[in-house]
């Protein structure tokens, strides 16, 4: 029996559905990945701070719940260096059930339609030979929504973003797709989705990542979204998948007329596969992806051009309380100062506390063939 499942966009309003045809990580491993995005911070030139301080709020479930619910449970029931109790898992799963606002399996047109959202900030200090700086930044707040129609077959997502301090409610398109399961092993999905490539750092979810950004090597690719057509499917313990990308588009997707972009300029195509080692390793969970994709060229891109070719391969693990993950990229076919580049990182995470605190550490490495090819990562 195959032990893969097809992504999909069910589960709690915040989390995203997982960009690839792959089951989700156990919650004993890596924090189940899913499928939406923050945009990628700009990879800017950087001269390292002499100090760096970084705030951020990221609250487990769990510990929303005693912040939220304050005295309607007993006080013995919220324990922060506790794993989670039954009680409270329930009362903030109801919570959660509150953004459904329509669930009728029977009716054969729309099953269900729930609202999703996500809020993510952080404080920073820094004091550099250039200066210093120090504020709360809001990172990223999104608002839109999930619907299942037809037999739960077609699967509909749609959200958008604010900005820094809410000056505008709406700053654009994010995500507007929709899956649809033509079997049991098979999903076409398209609109405005996550071009597939590097399955963890790209592919999951901000907010399943528990570091603050995304690693310098994939912010210096600088991949974006696009809208496209994928194909994608399993057979036993491989899943591949098929796509196709408009790279004119605007990036900064603050027109709604644009957010899908003109059709005018190139196209990218991706290909790419994986295999679950899991039985073999040992581990709860073992997964390797391989992931291909390529860019034409046109004065009309907006995105997917820095790079015409960009190969991503990761390794997953989980096993208990630990996780870790491993993930290279190579980028060949840059321009000027964008020469080809490569390089990785290693990543693992340990649940000191199940459910509420965890530790995680992460080293990484890039490389270039120029001078100026590698772009230092920095937001402030």
């Amino acid at each position: 029996m195959s032990s893969h499942i097809l992504r999909t966009t069910t589960g709690p309003p915040e989390t995203d559905a997982l960009q690839n045809p792959m089951k989700n990580i156990d919650r004993k491993g890596p924090r189940k990945p899913s499928r939406r995005h923050p945009s990628t911070p700009p990879s800017r030139p950087a001269t390292l701070p002499q100090r760096y301080v970084i705030g951020r709020i990221r609250v487990r479930r769990s510990i929303a719940l005693g912040l939220l619910l304050g005295g309607a449970a007993p006080a013995s029931a919220f324990s922060p260096f506790s794993p989670p109790s039954a009680g409270e898992k329930k009362a903030l799963e109801a919570w959660w059930q509150a953004a459904t606002l329509y669930k009728k399996p029977e009716n054969p047109i729309l099953q269900e339609f729930k609202l999703r959202g996500r809020y993510q900030g952080q404080y920073h200090d820094v004091d550099a030979s250039q200066g210093s700086d120090d504020g709360w930044e809001d990172r990223r707040s999104r608002f839109g929504f999930d619907a299942k129609l037809f037999d739960s077959k077609l699967e509909i997502r749609a959200d958008f973003q604010s900005n820094d301090g809410f000056l505008d409610g709406y700053d654009g398109l994010v995500d507007a797709y929709f899956h649809w399961h033509a079997t049991d092993h098979i999903m076409v999905s398209g609109g405005r989705m996550k071009p597939l490539i590097g399955w963890y750092d790209w592919l999951q979810s901000s907010v399943d990542q528990p570091t603050f950004e995304r690693s310098q090597i994939f912010n210096q690719l600088a991949v974006d979204r696009a809208t496209g057509l994928t194909v994608e499917g399993t057979y036993g313990r491989w899943g591949w998948h098929l796509g196709v990308y408009s790279n004119a588009i605007d990036p900064d997707r603050n027109s709604l007329s644009d957010a899908f972009g003109r059709f005018n300029g190139s196209w990218s195509y991706a290909v790419g596969g994986s295999y679950d080692i899991s039985e073999w390793s040992g581990f709860d969970t073992s997964t390797l992806h391989f992931h291909w994709l390529h860019s034409g060229r046109d004065p009309d891109d907006g995105v997917l051009n820095r790079y015409q070719d960009i190969l991503s391969l990761t390794w997953n693990a989980a096993d208990g309380p630990w996780t870790l993950v491993t993930e290279g990229f190579v980028a060949t076919g840059g321009r000027g100062a964008d020469g080809d580049v490569f390089g990785g990182y290693i990543q693992g995470t340990w649940d000191l506390v199940p459910g509420r605190i965890q530790a995680v550490g992460r080293i990484s490495a890039a490389f270039g063939d120029g001078p100026n090819s590698l772009r230092g990562q920095r937001r402030y």
